[in-house]
């Protein structure tokens, strides 16, 4: 387990190890470049998004957890490169609240002053924040999303390598986060997903909480109590 002082411990599984990244952020720098990378790999329903929005998809994905709360990201790895990660937080409206003042708005400055004025997904960004396009979590309704918010505070994202899944890697992960959440008190865990790996999360003991169409498809919402 992870203590306050940094040290992590390594939890073996065959030759796959797996653990907690520490407060210190420079020291992991090229773990977190790699967790970017399969961000990327696996940002479109488990398969690769196009290459030329890596820089801003991992932007949007992975800064948020590494800047402001990056001992609450996990990592599986094969001879020391990660071929799966999660990445959590224990209260998801204080999360919220920090990414909005010190990273989204930053950001919108930079893509008015022209930075990311041709970086594909900027745009879309854009309209989200603003509320000119509709945000998956949206689709659910707003009795559900402060029900959330009260009875499952946390979140995470966990995405592994192709080469690497159906080994139990995503369980182990999600196993040390909840773990880990518990002994902080912390009540629940949500998150939201399409219907591809419902029944994954539905076998570590979560719930459906709500269902909802989005772009033609359909999203859940699934909690599991602490």
């Amino acid at each position: 387990m992870f203590d306050l002082f940094g040290e992590t411990s390594v939890r073996p599984m065959g030759s796959i190890t797996t653990r907690r990244l520490a407060f210190d952020r420079p020291a992991e720098s090229p773990l977190w470049a790699e967790i970017r990378t399969l961000c990327c790999r696996t940002g479109d329903n488990g398969g690769p998004i196009a290459k030329e929005r890596w820089e801003f998809f991992a932007k949007l994905w992975v800064e948020p957890y590494e800047r402001f709360l990056p001992e609450w990201t996990y990592v599986a790895l094969f001879e020391e490169s990660v071929v799966g990660y999660l990445t959590g937080c224990p209260d998801s409206r204080k999360f919220a609240r920090m990414k909005a003042w010190r990273m989204t708005l930053p950001l919108l400055l930079q893509i008015v002053l022209g930075r990311y004025r041709h970086t594909p997904g900027a745009h879309g960004f854009v309209r989200r924040t603003f509320g000119l396009s509709q945000k998956a979590e949206r689709s659910f309704s707003r009795e559900l999303r402060r029900s959330i918010e009260v009875d499952y505070p946390a979140h995470l994202h966990v995405n592994v390598d192709e080469g690497y899944r159906r080994m139990g890697i995503g369980r182990r992960l999600i196993e040390n986060y909840l773990g880990d959440l518990r002994s902080s008190d912390v009540l629940g865990v949500h998150l939201f997903c399409g219907a591809d790996p419902v029944e994954f999360y539905r076998l570590l003991g979560f719930e459906i909480l709500g269902s909802a169409q989005f772009r033609g498809a359909s999203i859940f919402s699934l909690g599991r109590k602490l």
